[in-house]
């Protein structure tokens, strides 16, 4: 009986041996298979870390990491963005080469990746029945933009976060835990790289104001640096427009004009036959007809390069000449039969007198028509350049006696004509100096003095100005110059503090609205 009981004894002991023996084994299995996925997390976060740290600039690396990690997680988009002051901007998206910042997609990434900074937590989509965070606009992204399954993760370097990784893959394959996992230990290895390569490659103006702040923050303690830091500039700012002075300038716009030009019009009804010039060519007085090979020497030759002209445009005379013709066919008959009366003796000398009265009417009809004839080809009265007058597309058409055809002046010598504020123009006196600049050549600066100031206002866009003009300075004028051309002058006043300078006209309105 005692040998029965310890045989059972023993067996039972050595049963539970093997219950703890597979215990342990299925213990160890569990111990391999967590290492081993363990592993392949680590395995696929430094192949992921690979595609980043050969970049050396940030957008390349950028780029690099959401392809990868939309190509190794099949996702349909992976988008990366950094903090900016309180906001995130999206700055790579995969796939993307350029992200345009209107559009409703990049916004609503945006959104949800404040979403997940705000509350500094993973945020996913379709979210756990038990979790507590909010996803409101994670699931706008994902009902507007493909019914995706959305996961959003912090990225964070020295204790904050830096940046938001957003990955959206088929909602029918939404991350796991262990995915999860994965990804986050993906980003704790890039986000120190990613984040060195976007702080190296912000512009200068970003690394200066982020270099001042930090040594600003040493210098005056690391809570409320900014405020300090505007307190002292406004400081400096009222000392020095308090104490120191500048130079008062009233500030103008102008145009160039000719000071000698004519205008040439129709001498009479005609119809226009030839015209021989173009704005822009110059042309030649009689006077000076003689000189065109000396002035194919000139420096206006790079400019204008096409020889002077004489005649700028003829009118037909055919009609002229007819009636020259009869006009001579009158004067003679009536000449003769002023002379057969003569001679006939006393008895007609009323018939004499009525013919000769016609024959000198007749005269003065064939001087009026050689006249006209004579100025059939329009010249100009002084040498210089066709401002106006493009006639070609008129060539046979009817002019009118007094028709304005062409406006001819001389170019180089111009002046140019300020439009000053009627609240400034009391400031302003003749024999006054300045400088002014075009448009067209803002780099180079032409000095002038003040010569006369209009005594009455014109009224431009429904404000008053005075008309100032002003007399350009001889060695600072320019071939380029134009009648025309419009730019900025500034006529020199005085010297006056900084901080008048500033708000005299401010305090100048609001004396007059307040009437103080």
């Amino acid at each position: 009986m005692s040998s029965y009981n310890v045989t059972m004894t023993v067996g039972g002991a050595s049963r539970q041996q093997v219950l703890v023996d597979e215990q342990a084994l299925a213990q160890l299995q569990a111990e391999i298979g967590r290492r081993g996925a363990e592993l392949e997390r680590l395995k696929a976060a430094m192949e992921t870390l690979s595609a980043v740290n050969t970049p050396a600039r940030f957008i390349a690396a950028a780029m690099a990491l959401v392809n990868e990690l939309a190509s190794r997680w099949q996702a349909e988009r992976v988008g990366i963005g950094f903090l900016r002051g309180r906001y995130v901007r999206l700055a790579a998206l995969s796939h993307t080469e350029k992200i345009t910042r209107h559009m409703q997609l990049v916004q609503d990434i945006e959104a949800a990746m404040e979403e997940c900074l705000d509350q500094d937590l993973e945020i996913l989509f379709p979210a756990a029945a038990d979790s507590s965070y909010v996803c409101r606009a994670t699931q706008e992204l994902s009902t507007r933009h493909g019914q995706n399954a959305v996961c959003s993760l912090p990225l964070r370097r020295d204790g904050g976060v830096v940046a938001v990784l957003t990955l959206e893959r088929k909602v029918d394959r939404p991350l796991a835990a262990g995915d999860v996992e994965t990804l986050r230990l993906t980003c704790d290895l890039f986000t120190a790289r990613l984040a060195d390569l976007y702080e190296q490659d912000r512009w200068i103006g970003a690394k200066a104001a982020k270099a001042t702040r930090n040594g600003m923050a040493w210098i005056v303690g690391a809570k409320h640096t900014w405020p300090k830091v505007a307190a002292l500039a406004v400081l400096g700012v009222t000392g020095f427009s308090l104490l120191v002075h500048g130079d008062y300038k009233i500030e103008a716009p102008f145009v160039f004009e000719a000071t000698e030009k004519q205008i040439l019009s129709a001498p009479f009804d005609g119809r226009l036959e030839t015209v021989n010039v173009e704005p822009g060519d110059r042309v030649l007085s009689e006077a000076t007809s003689g000189k065109i090979d000396a002035l194919d020497r000139s420096p206006l030759i790079p400019l204008f390069p096409r020889r002077p002209v004489l005649v700028l445009a003829t009118l037909n005379t055919y009609e002229l000449r007819d009636r020259l013709i009869s006009a001579k066919a009158e004067h003679l008959s009536n000449t003769q039969q002023a002379n057969i009366a003569r001679k006939e003796g006393i008895t007609r000398e009323a018939e004499v007198q009525m013919y000769l009265a016609q024959a000198q009417k007749a005269q003065a009809q064939m001087d009026l028509l050689e006249w006209q004839i004579a100025q059939a080809s329009v010249k100009s009265p002084i040498d210089g350049i066709v401002f106006s007058g493009d006639l070609k597309p008129k060539i046979g058409v009817q002019l009118k006696v007094g028709e304005e055809l062409f406006e001819v002046g001389d170019q180089a010598l111009l002046r140019a004509e300020l439009s000053v504020p009627e609240d400034q123009i009391t400031e302003l006196a003749v024999k006054q100096t300045g400088e002014l600049a075009t448009t067209s050549y803002p780099g180079a600066k032409i000095h002038f003095t003040v010569e006369r100031l209009d005594p009455v206002a014109t009224v431009v866009g429904q404000h008053n100005v005075y008309k100032v003009r002003v007399k350009l300075d001889p060695a600072d004028t320019q071939l380029w110059t134009r009648p025309g051309m419009e730019g900025v002058a500034k006529v020199q006043v005085g010297r006056e503090r900084y901080a008048w300078l500033w708000t005299h006209r401010l305090v100048n309105w609001i004396r007059m609205k307040l009437w103080v």
